[in-house]
């Protein structure tokens, strides 16, 4: 969750500063490749190549918004696929997966607790079939079953194994968004003006 916020953050951050130039570096590209190498040098353009690279550089960078943005919506809809399963196994019965302070428990913190819980179920329905007499050894059974349910549907939390790789090209991705430098603003400006209007 954390990395999806940093992501739309820097998203944001960038589409505000691309605003409208990958229109005009689209522009740029097909006015420069439109004209001779002559035509070009008559507007101080020497390499064609160089001037076609540098504009690509906005191009760029709005494709590494657009991925990140597309792994952000996969991973937001990972993390809500697995909340509602999560909720659904909670409403079971299922202690939390968080600290007291919201935060995610170790393995093995968590496996103590899944043992505390699932002795304390037994206890609890042990206790009661004894003060209530054996007729009600079916609390007992029923909270056995619902043991056996809880832990059948977290072997089948996920359908297919958790790929971490998804999160990792994101990361990537936004680092390399975070470093990418955009054309200079007064190269840019030159070219805008040798566009035609």
């Amino acid at each position: 969750m954390e990395l999806i916020d940093q992501a739309q953050v820097e998203s944001q951050k960038a589409r505000t500063t691309l605003g409208n130039m990958p229109e005009q570096a689209d522009r740029m590209i097909h006015f420069l490749n439109n004209h001779t190498k002559e035509e070009l040098a008559a507007l101080s353009i020497s390499s064609r190549t160089d001037v076609i690279l540098t504009a690509k550089k906005v191009l760029t960078l709005r494709n590494f918004v657009q991925t990140v943005e597309r792994k952000c919506q996969e991973m937001q809809a990972e993390v809500d696929d697995y909340k509602l399963k999560m909720g659904a196994l909670q409403s079971k019965g299922l202690p939390s997966l968080l600290t007291g302070v919201g935060r995610l428990l170790t393995r093995e913190q968590y496996a103590t607790r899944m043992t505390n819980f699932i002795a304390n179920q037994i206890t609890a329905s042990a206790s009661t079939s004894e003060e209530a007499g054996p007729p009600l050894g079916q609390n007992l059974y029923n909270k056995l079953e619902n043991l056996f349910y809880i832990d059948h549907e977290i072997n089948h939390l996920f359908e297919v194994p958790p790929n971490f790789y998804r999160y990792t090209e994101a990361d990537e991705t936004l680092i390399k968004m975070r470093r990418h430098q955009l054309p200079k603003d007064d190269w840019w400006q030159f070219m805008l003006q040798v566009l035609p209007h």
